[in-house]
Order: structure tokens, then sequence, then C-alpha cells
């Protein structure tokens, strides 16, 4: 813990261990919010298209959400989902890169404060991933031994690390792609980040990776349906 976060209440929907409410809870939702908005955004807009499609606003969605939660994982001590969600930054920033061929003053700022941001994530992993691999952290509810920090890690390599590929595709594609594998790698990491939010009782990351699973299956149904070369392209 980074702040003082005292428990403001807290209620057991499953197990013995209960779920913490406490002040950041509402900043790491504020996050989640801005995911589920980026969710919809492209949803809607491939609904419309009848194709899976990336607007640019999924991508500006995706990376202010993605800075909050860097914060929040940050005042919590959680390295698992820390390590995700720094990785996705510089994706989501060269997405950005190659959907605005002219950006703004205040997006070349917008730029420079996200690798900041990145910077200071990956600083805080290398100090403290010795200490949250030992299990050493007040704030997870985790079972004695720790062990499940390395479901966790897994599970936040396998869902974020998707967008590296799809960065790595989209340069040699020269445009902003999201192709049919990264939707079925999704949905993988979804399941993995799901399980393990469940084991440190965690509602943030819970509901963050509870409903991710609803419009995976729709991009993978619209690319199958509609898109033969099985690319959703960014707009």
């Amino acid at each position: 813990m980074i702040t003082p976060d005292p428990t403001l209440f807290q209620f057991s929907p499953y197990g013995k261990t209960p779920i913490l409410i406490t002040p950041w809870t509402f900043i790491g939702l504020m996050g989640n919010v801005l995911f589920t908005a980026r969710v919809l955004i492209q949803w809607i807009a491939s609904e419309k298209q009848r194709k899976s499609i990336a607007p640019v606003t999924f991508w500006w969605a995706s990376l202010a959400a993605t800075l909050i939660m860097v914060f929040y994982s940050i005042q919590k001590f959680e390295i698992a989902f820390l390590l995700g969600y720094t990785i996705n930054i510089i994706p989501y920033l060269r997405n950005l890169m190659l959907t605005n061929k002219s950006p703004r003053p205040w997006q070349i700022l917008t730029y420079f404060g996200s690798a900041a941001v990145f910077l200071a994530g990956l600083i805080f992993l290398i100090v403290n991933a010795k200490a949250a691999i030992l299990g050493i952290n007040p704030q997870t509810q985790i079972p004695e031994g720790g062990g499940w920090i390395y479901l966790g890690l897994a599970g936040n390599l396998a869902f974020n690390t998707r967008f590296l590929g799809q960065w790595l595709y989209s340069e040699r594609k020269g445009r902003s792609v999201l192709p049919l594998w990264f939707w079925i790698w999704s949905l993988a990491g979804q399941m993995l980040c799901l399980t393990y939010a469940l084991i440190i009782h965690d509602l943030v990351f819970i509901l963050g990776f509870l409903f991710n699973g609803i419009p995976i299956l729709r991009n993978i149904i619209l690319i199958a349906r509609h898109a033969p070369p099985g690319e959703a392209e960014a707009h």
C-alpha cells in the first residue's frame, strides 16, 4: 500500500475471505468504466460494420483506463496485474500513432506522459518483484504460501502480450489491425486473469474480467462470418 487506504466496508459473496471496499476501490472502478466503454465502443462499431473493427476511440479509452489501473495496481502492490497493464501502454501508444498520422500538441503530450507512467510501472516492478513472488503483500488476500502469484503472472502475460503480438502484426500491415487469433488469445488470457482475481478477492479486478468474454466471443463470431482475411481494421 502506497497511500492510506482504510476499509469502508466488506462483504463475502463466496468463500470465507471477504472482499474489501476502500477509497481506492472507486478509483479502480473508474478504470473499469473506461475499459467497459472501450469494449462497448468497439462492439457497437463492429456491429454497425458487420465486421470486427477497432475505432481510434477504442485505443484512447484503452490507454486512459490502463494508466488508471497502473496506479491502482501500484497502490494495491499487485505485481501480476501491474505487469500486464504496464506492458500494454506501449502497444496502445503505437496503435494511436498508426491511426493518428498528424497528432495534435495535446496528443503528443499524452504520449510523453504515458511513457513516463510506463517507466514508473517498470521501475516499481523491478524493485518489488522479489517481495511479490515471495508472497509479501499485505494488500492481497491470497491463500498462505503465495504460490497463486504465478497463476496471476501467467494469466496477465497471456492476456496482455496479445497486444504485443497485435502491435507487431500491425507494423507488418502498416495499419492498426486486430486479427482473429488476437481474440482467441484474449479469451484464454481473460479466463486465467478472472480466476486469479477471484482468488485474491479484489472487486475491481473481478469486475474488470468478469464480462470480457462476451464481446470477445462476439468479435470471433463477426470475424468468422464477415472477414475472410480474419482481421479487424482500425478506423
